[in-house]
């Protein structure tokens, strides 16, 4: 019997000790500021990535992986008779899904299943979780990739931008260009729907969206029965302002654990600085 291997790519903001207590490779993507193209996680800081990105004039785009470099990274970690689970970001978001897809039909005597996650942040991080908790809990691929999918059907997402511009002039606005230019500091909860961005609500200030999508977190648990939620709150650069709201969360959640970290350069490219997002989902 091969072994189970899980794969995700550098969208998904999974912070580093999880990474490697649970064994999750990832597959980076490029930043391209002007001319000059970085590694992921690899030349580009994310802290630097963030300097570049508030007071450079070059607004960066983002390249996904090759199909060469997924089988480069799936060659490496698995052996012959090995099955891989890929998980990636939303495929109407970004070409990395597509890329895994052919990759996996250039490896032999490798079993390779491409995970669209519908998802951006860390909520590919909480799927590729899923399914590498259930391998370290001696899980078949199949029994894997099911609590993969649970975490996709029950994941919860919201998310607040400073500005819509970044996301209008990466192309990635999706159903939310309807909120385009309306008025001064209304600060739209934007969602995935279907791996789209789409507005969720129009509050006028950030602290008052951060409070109705506190009030929407509560219902959900309601919906969901109760269970503990397993939360990821990532930021844009705006720590402490996260720190704050994870406190807020703590009076009237409960939760199962809470992930803190930085929205990485792949994701940061598209929300921009001061984008804080929520994403969570009930823990059995």
């Amino acid at each position: 019997m091969g072994r189970i291997h899980v794969v995700s790519d550098s969208g998904s903001d999974l912070p580093k000790e999880i990474r490697e207590k649970y064994n999750i490779s990832i597959v980076p993507l490029s930043i391209q500021f002007g001319d000059d193209v970085y590694v992921d996680g690899v030349d580009m800081p994310t802290e630097r990535f963030y300097s570049e990105l508030k007071n450079g004039d070059r607004l960066p785009s983002t390249c996904q992986p090759s199909p060469a470099d997924f089988v480069k990274l799936y060659e490496e970690i698995a052996e012959p008779g090995d099955e891989i689970i890929s998980v990636h970001l939303s495929s109407k978001l970004s070409g990395t899904y597509q890329s895994a897809v052919l990759a996996s039909t250039m490896v032999s005597d490798i079993s390779v299943t491409v995970v669209d996650s519908k998802l951006a942040s860390i909520g590919i991080g909480f799927v590729a979780l899923a399914a590498a908790e259930a391998v370290q809990n001696g899980a078949s691929k199949e029994e894997a990739l099911a609590q993969a999918q649970k975490v996709i059907d029950n994941l919860g997402v919201y998310f607040v931008v400073d500005t819509l511009d970044f996301l209008r002039r990466n192309g990635r606005i999706g159903k939310a260009q309807a909120v385009v230019g309306t008025l001064l500091n209304i600060k739209p909860i934007l969602t995935l729907d279907d791996g789209v961005v789409a507005p969720v609500e129009k509050v006028r200030g950030k602290a008052k969206a951060l409070k109705k999508i506190r009030e929407s977190i509560r219902q959900y648990q309601e919906d969901h029965g109760g269970k503990k939620l397993r939360i990821g709150l990532t930021h844009a650069d705006c720590l402490e302002e996260a720190q704050r709201f994870a406190e807020l969360l703590k009076q009237d959640i409960d939760i199962h654990d809470l992930y803190i970290d930085y929205i990485g350069p792949t994701i940061g490219v598209h929300v921009g600085p001061g984008t804080i997002a929520l994403l969570f989902h009930p823990i059995e």
